[in-house]
């Protein structure tokens, strides 16, 4: 909740600097998760009244007041957006495993923002800003499957990358969700409905009703929070092929084993030697 509040900050003072609302800011989320760890990139894209209010910021908390926005005055706001973004992050973390945040620790913080915010305040121009947030999973908590929980801004773009070999079952708090092999898509929303990617092969299972079906939806995701996204998986664990030598050959498979020994050349023209002297001596 302090991420989002602060990510909401500029927004706000766009409307009690000019009275208006007008101002145009998305947000999109991309999230990359490792079985060891996760990268979270947020991306802001400011246009109109939202990359003034963003110069004008600038320029007054950690420039001159000069209204023009230098090289120094912006590398002083990449270096605060990190710190603004540790602090909001170490006091409401926005990812949880389980419901819980414990064991999950956050490496790095980075930000880019846009070089179109140099110049005049003044200049309503597009701007794309870029964070990044390193978190690591030191007890490896994604090997065995449970839920994983994020916080983002209601109505932004997000995208989910698993790893390899990862089902998702069912998500909560996703609009407009698409699930694919270890990968989802969607948006951020109230959490209002549960979604099971593995419905329709729950229901070819004799044992299962519909009801039985619904019940254990709901219940792999009791405890949520009552915002953000909750996403309930499971890692597979393929074994590797083997080779069984017990199986038995097939009806037309020969059983004369094949030798693997090359003879060394030198024999072979000694053996070629002698066949042509015993052929001779017959004559």
């Amino acid at each position: 909740m302090a991420i989002r509040t602060w990510l909401l900050g500029i927004t706000i003072f766009a409307a009690l600097v000019t009275g208006s609302t007008s101002a145009e800011c998305n947000w999109s989320n991309q999230i990359i998760i490792h079985p060891d760890g996760m990268e979270w990139q947020y991306i802001e894209e400011l246009s109109d009244m939202d990359s003034f209010v963003f110069k004008y910021d600038i320029d007054n908390r950690q420039g001159n007041k000069d209204q023009f926005v230098s090289t120094w005055e912006l590398m002083k706001a990449d270096k605060r957006m990190r710190e603004r973004f540790r602090d909001a992050i170490e006091r409401d973390m926005d990812v949880k495993i389980d419901n819980s945040s414990h064991g999950i620790d956050v490496l790095d913080i980075d930000a880019s923002l846009s070089k179109n915010a140099l110049g005049k305040v003044g200049s309503m121009t597009e701007l794309t800003n870029t964070y990044r947030v390193t978190y690591a999973f030191p007890g490896g908590l994604l090997e065995n499957g449970s839920t994983i929980w994020f916080l983002g801004e209601p109505g932004s773009l997000l995208s989910v990358n698993f790893p390899e070999g990862t089902q998702i079952i069912s998500t909560k708090g996703i609009d407009n969700v698409s699930i694919g092999t270890s990968y989802l898509s969607g948006r951020f929303g109230a959490i209002n409905e549960c979604i099971n990617a593995t419905e329709s092969e729950s229901l070819t299972n004799e044992n299962m009703t519909d009801e039985s079906v619904a019940n254990e939806s709901v219940n792999n995701n009791e405890g949520a929070d009552a915002e953000g996204a909750e996403i309930t998986y499971i890692l597979d664990k393929v074994a590797p092929p083997q080779n069984n030598l017990s199986e038995e050959l097939e009806e037309n498979e020969s059983t004369i084993p094949v030798p693997t020994y090359i003879p060394f050349p030198g024999t072979v023209y000694m053996l070629l030697v002698i066949a042509v002297v015993v052929l001779l001596s017959k004559d």
